[in-house]
């Protein structure tokens, strides 16, 4: 008798990302030539069709009814940040947690999981832009600035978009190995892996080149291993 699927409950929200909404479903609805991954299921309170931030409506498999079995719960984006998740999807999160599932927020959908109180006194990560933003709120997570994704007890944050499908296939691999990841992650056409952190997309002065191209090259190698060491690194090409 061949093993269950791990079922995938993607929560939808109003105003939606299409993108965020996007990027699991494409991971986890992904089916390899000689196996399945995954039971994704489209989850949207009350079970009624919901609106995307445009022209585009979706019809979810169901209610909050379907979170029960889930093994894995995400929440893919948040649409306001002003606005905490309705009682009866922090209740879902919440019981979903405490039977073992993973509990995943990716880019704002670690707010929803911040609002329900699942994150107090754990690592997490968000889109670096709402970092202050973020810590204002909720100064009992432990806001990580710099990583792509982040689990803690089975709650799993990560960066803004494109960390999201660093994060997804993080748990393809906690599923099923990197052997099986990288498959999916061949499929669609990007690293199944990333090196470093969000800190290399935020914006910093650009580097001003010596005329010593061994130099140069010592001095990009330095930025890389330590990007906050920009402004050492354009000194000492300014001191050359």
């Amino acid at each position: 008798m061949s093993k269950p699927l791990p079922v995938v409950a993607l929560i939808v929200y109003p105003n939606f990302s299409p993108f965020h909404f996007a990027v699991p479903y494409l991971v986890f609805n992904s089916e390899l030539p000689d196996q399945r991954l995954f039971d994704l299921r489209i989850v949207a309170p009350g079970g009624q069709a919901l609106a995307a931030e445009r022209a585009l409506t979706l019809q979810p498999d169901g209610g909050l009814e379907l979170t029960e079995t889930a093994d894995i719960l995400i929440v893919p984006g948040w649409h306001d940040l002003n606005i905490s998740p309705e009682p009866s999807l922090v209740d879902a999160m919440a019981r979903a947690h405490a039977r073992g599932a993973h509990v995943v927020g990716l880019c704002y959908g670690a707010y929803a999981l911040a609002y329900a109180g699942l994150l107090d006194g754990k690592r997490a990560s968000t889109h670096w832009v709402a970092e202050q933003d973020f810590c204002r709120r909720f100064p009992q997570v432990k806001l990580d600035l710099n990583a792509l994704y982040v689990e803690e007890d089975k709650l799993i944050t990560s960066a803004g978009t494109g960390a999201g499908l660093d994060c997804c296939l993080y748990i393809v691999r906690e599923y099923y190995g990197p052997q099986i990841a990288n498959k999916v992650a061949r499929t669609m056409v990007i690293p199944p892996h990333r090196e470093g952190g969000q800190a290399q997309f935020i914006e910093q002065p650009m580097a001003v080149s010596t005329q010593d191209s061994q130099v140069n090259r010592l001095l990009d190698t330095c930025e890389k291993i330590s990007p906050s060491s920009t402004l050492l690194m354009n000194s000492l090409r300014g001191y050359r």
